[in-house]
């Protein structure tokens, strides 16, 4: 069964056989409880202290992923689609990754630290990626 915990932030963790969490913080540098989890498979979408503190929630034999692209851990297809922190194409706060990943037939969108409108382009791009 297909288990989803929201651990604050932009930080979830999405478990079966597989714990897959997104963007982990440490807790404390944004005044909340630190993630209970380790990850089997951690996305980070960018690097800032508040999306990147794997160190977190990892363990022996965690894939950590910070790029675009498209693979399959364990059974779990991911994707990553560019996208930017800031409404200015990244020159404020930099680049975002998008994740779209699917676990037992279900489909996810983390939009990580996302910072503008989505033009039509990359919702074309998001719904196109693959299908599961």
């Amino acid at each position: 069964m297909l288990q989803i915990r929201w651990h604050g932030h932009s930080c979830f963790e999405i478990t079966n056989e597989v714990t897959l969490v997104t963007d982990p913080h440490d807790g404390k540098s944004i005044g909340i409880h630190a993630p209970n989890v380790t990850g089997d498979i951690i996305l980070v979408s960018h690097d800032h202290y508040d999306h990147n503190s794997v160190k977190s929630v990892e363990k022996e034999g965690s894939k950590v992923i910070t790029d675009t692209r498209k693979r399959n851990i364990s059974n779990v297809e991911i994707k990553g689609i560019e996208s930017f922190h800031d409404e200015c194409c990244g020159e404020k706060r930099g680049s975002n990754i998008i994740y779209k990943f699917t676990m037992e037939n279900i489909t996810f969108c983390h939009m990580g630290d996302l910072g503008h409108d989505l033009d039509e382009d990359t919702v074309s791009v998001i719904v196109s990626v693959y299908s599961p």
